[in-house]
């Protein structure tokens, strides 16, 4: 007992950051437990995809080779962080995780690292830190799809691609900062996803510049299709670790968790200043097994596209998500997915489902009626609008989430004679 009481006083904020480390490294170990002879010349290949969605890391290049991507991704974000001296924010785990999960799904050192640098441009031309932007920055991979593509999908070679391509992610990653605040007013902070529909705006602009110059998008589905003990075990034990780092970090652990429950989730909603940092831990594992869960118990594959929906789950955890909020959108998207007839297995289906809980902050806020409206709506929406982007937005359901909410809350708010 003596020691759980030392194990739990509160961990200076460095030591909190190099926690992280152990995502990568988990990483790296799986790629020795892989043991593949390919998984460099496999991981280049990856490099050098096109990125557009849904394209799925662990198909074309499988395993070890998709684990070095997200493994270097993952340790250059924490070395940013770490440098930046960042406080240590439910933020910071939403945009960590988040980039982590996608890293499975579109995200490379390629097409980041030219929006990073678009997002330090601004801080200087704002004359802001760049430390106050960089999680904007960070969940601005979004976009590494018309990077990638500029790159690597539209015909063009040589030094004219690297040129657009890396030229267009600095602009992209410039803009998407301001664009991103302004949007926020739009769905007043009930869609968690908010810079994934600042960018489906600006995928759509992009999309029909391209479209009208005589290059089209066109949209690719390659995914992962079996399971595998290496990934499903990454899954399991990234979420009890994060549980068991939490326990041992704070006292009285389930009661200060239980303060995370009535929170609304609305954006902005940071678990760690009301509840602190070890039961904000212990809440993002227990969603990330509710959304590993779900998958698995409707028989879907634990894929890339899976791995990105539920790391962005387990991300939001500290910042909006919790299980009292998740239930209601979960349910809506299952009773639309049914009446639509879409097989509850299939990998569209589940990711539509786990990521629909961007808009947990509506049933959060106005109850689990409306989120299960808000989830039963979603589906509706992410099944029309990935066309508009052409795949380049990476968070297609941010985008719909975010049209969703921006009508369904003048909706509610009109029938409650305009209470918010």
């Amino acid at each position: 007992m003596v020691l759980f009481n030392r194990l739990k006083k509160p961990l200076p904020n460095r030591l909190r950051v190099t926690l992280l480390f152990y995502f990568p490294l988990i990483c790296f170990i799986g790629v020795i437990i892989a043991n593949d002879p390919l998984a460099f010349e496999n991981f280049i290949k990856i490099q050098l995809s096109p990125a557009i969605l849904l394209t799925d890391y662990l198909e074309i290049g499988g395993i070890a080779a998709t684990l070095i991507n997200v493994g270097l991704i993952a340790l250059m974000n924490i070395l940013l962080f770490y440098f930046l001296k960042l406080p240590y924010t439910g933020l910071m785990f939403a945009a960590f995780f988040t980039i982590f999960g996608f890293s499975f799904l579109g995200m490379t050192l390629v097409n980041l690292i030219p929006i990073y640098l678009g997002g330090l441009l601004y801080s200087r031309y704002a004359k802001i830190k760049f430390r106050s932007i960089i999680m904007l920055s960070v969940f601005a991979g979004t976009l590494g799809p018309v990077v990638s593509h500029l790159i690597f999908g539209y015909g063009f070679t040589g030094v004219l691609a690297w040129t657009l391509g890396i030229s267009v992610g600095i602009i992209l990653g410039f803009f998407v900062i301001p664009i991103a605040r302004h949007l926020l007013k739009f769905h007043d902070g009930f869609n968690l996803y908010n810079i994934g529909f600042a960018s489906g705006i600006i995928g759509i602009v992009f999309v029909s510049v391209m479209k009208s110059l005589g290059y089209p998008t066109e949209r690719v589905v390659l995914l992962y299709q079996s399971h595998n003990s290496i990934i499903l075990a990454l899954l399991f034990i990234s979420c009890f670790y994060l549980m068991t780092v939490g326990y041992f970090a704070e006292e009285e652990l389930i009661k200060k968790w239980k303060l995370i429950l009535p929170i609304s989730g609305r954006a902005i909603s940071d678990f760690t200043e009301p509840a602190g940092f070890g039961a904000t831990l212990f809440n993002m594992g227990i969603v990330g097994l509710m959304g590993t869960g779900l998958v698995l118990g409707f028989g879907g594959v634990v894929n890339g596209f899976m791995l990105a929906a539920i790391f962005t789950i387990i991300g939001f955890g500290a910042f909006g998500k919790h299980p009292k909020n998740i239930w209601p959108i979960f349910t809506g998207a299952i009773i639309s997915s049914l009446l639509l007839g879409l097989p509850l297995n299939a990998t569209t289906t589940l990711g539509s489902i786990l990521f629909a809980t961007t808009l947990v902050p509506i049933a959060g806020v106005y109850g689990p009626g409306w989120g299960i409206v808000a989830g039963f709506l979603h589906v509706f929406v992410v099944r029309q609008v990935g066309d508009f982007h052409g795949g380049l937005n990476l968070y297609n359901n941010g985008f719909a989430g975010g049209l969703v909410a921006g009508v369904l809350i003048i909706i509610i708010q009109t029938l409650k004679g305009g209470e918010k």
